[in-house]
């Protein structure tokens, strides 16, 4: 169940989610994303911090999930970052220059100060 791995936080627009998984595999990130954009589109929220301090390893499938989530994001001009990504998941959004378009932040009260 998803709950066994997400836990979410909103505070108006401002959705924190803590993602507790330290291997993620597309299923996962599938749910998240889902879970996310009901978020987007029930409950009011644009800008989006997903916790990342325990996810060890992602495959590519999970990239593109966050993508189309992005994609999606452009609708209510939201915004998605990560935090405190783990070496290997910091490299993969820069060696992909995705870092760019989802920025990383070492730190979550960085990245609830920037898109908050």
């Amino acid at each position: 169940m998803i709950q066994d791995y997400l836990d979410i936080e909103q505070a108006n627009s401002l959705v924190t989610a803590d993602i507790s998984v330290a291997n993620m595999t597309s299923e996962i990130a599938q749910s998240i994303v889902d879970e996310l954009t009901e978020r987007m589109r029930y409950a009011g929220g644009v800008n989006f911090i997903l916790n990342m301090s325990a996810v060890e390893f992602l495959d590519s499938s999970c990239v593109g999930a966050l993508v189309g989530f992005l994609q999606d994001l452009e609708h209510v001009r939201g915004r998605v970052a990560l935090a405190q990504c783990q070496p290997n998941v910091a490299f993969l959004f820069k060696v992909t220059k995705l870092d760019t378009a989802i920025p990383l932040f070492d730190e979550i009260e960085d990245a609830v100060e920037e898109l908050g």
